[in-house]
């Protein structure tokens, strides 16, 4: 397979990096157990990828809540991060990739929806820190996926120009943004994504561990 020239990897987080989707819906469930709402899979596919503080407005207007956007995603988090804490567990390849895009000095950096803190105890609970330059997070711009927001600013704080960088993503909505950033992208599935669209991706893999890092960087 040919690829375009390649200078930067940017990963997703969640579904990526760490098997977290699960624990976003058990996070999500727990809360609206306070209100005595049920709250399924299939009612949280439709914000898989987004915002948290997006998908708070939503909630909150389709429940009636009596809170504040700001106030559901506290909420959601602190269980969200006791649930990381106990069970953050990597995707299949994500220390043997990472360690190999460190090794030839591959500039990688996480372009996230979700919220800094989120990022920063997955990075530091997985032990991956110390590969990235640097994290984004959805919060530090106005619009997140699918629009391209999150892609530019962290390849602007990486030096690297849009089209030069690699995307690794698991869900529609990202898959979107890093092609509206003029990206590559390489889709890759976990299971709660796997229903959805990949096909506006350019290469789609079931594994980080089937990532052709040679090939792609030239080695």
């Amino acid at each position: 397979m040919n690829f375009p020239e390649l200078k930067a990897v940017i990963f997703d987080m969640d579904g990526v990096l760490v098997d977290s989707e699960p624990l976003h819906l058990i996070a999500f469930q727990e809360f609206f157990k306070r209100f005595e709402i049920a709250y399924s899979a299939e009612d949280n596919r439709e914000f898989l990828g987004r915002k948290d503080i997006a998908i708070a407005e939503i909630l909150i207007d389709r429940h009636k809540l009596g809170m504040t956007p700001a106030a559901l995603v506290e909420a959601k988090e602190e269980i969200l991060s006791r649930l990381l804490l106990e069970d953050a567990q990597p995707r299949p390849g994500v220390h043997s990739t990472l360690a190999t895009l460190t090794g030839l000095s591959v500039p990688m950096a996480v372009a996230s929806s979700a919220t800094m803190p989120t990022i920063d105890l997955v990075t530091h609970t997985l032990n991956i820190r110390k590969h990235f330059a640097n994290l984004t997070s959805g919060d530090e711009v106005v619009h997140g996926k699918p629009a391209p927001d999150v892609y530019l600013l962290a390849a602007k704080r990486l030096g690297v120009a849009p089209e030069k960088c690699l995307v690794v993503e698991d869900t529609i909505a990202g898959i979107r943004a890093a092609k509206s950033a003029g990206m590559y992208c390489v889709s890759i599935p976990c299971e709660a994504t796997a229903h959805q669209d990949h096909s506006f991706a350019d290469l789609r893999l079931t594994s980080l561990e089937e990532l052709p890092v040679a090939e792609i960087f030239k080695v």
